[in-house]
């Protein structure tokens, strides 16, 4: 049996607002931090910053051990310089790519919270024209 009284009725509605207006956008803000720190994870802009010119996949020439030519030596280093300006162009993009998608992430986080905390004003400000 359910009793209905006023003090049961301040009591529900006080539980629903501390739920609304404070827990909920806590746990969305909790949640849009896990989600930047998975970004951050898997696109590691600490280690692609720290390898920024190593070459690409690592592939370089070794120098000749014998002699000195120097066309060779010129194209084993030009070689490596090239591995290298791919790796740092590869790694450029790849950061600029994380970066636009942290930032659509905290973009749509932001108004996810936005709609979250305006939808109950919303709604009356959206029903009322309709009568």
């Amino acid at each position: 049996m359910i009793i209905e009284t006023a003090e049961y009725n301040v009591k529900l509605i006080t539980i629903f607002i501390k739920w609304y207006f404070f827990e909920m956008p806590i746990k969305i803000i909790k949640q849009l931090y896990k989600y930047l720190i998975v970004i951050t994870k898997i696109y590691s802009f600490i280690f692609l910053l720290k390898t920024f010119f190593s070459p690409w996949k690592n592939q370089s020439y070794a120098y000749p051990d014998k002699g000195f030519d120097i066309n060779k030596i010129l194209e084993v280093w030009t070689s490596n310089m090239v591995a290298r300006v791919v790796g740092a162009f590869v790694r450029f993009f790849t950061i600029l790519t994380g970066i636009v998608v942290l930032l659509i992430v905290i973009a749509l986080g932001l108004l996810i919270l936005f709609l979250w905390l305006t939808y109950p004003v919303l709604f009356f400000i959206l029903i009322i024209p309709s009568f």
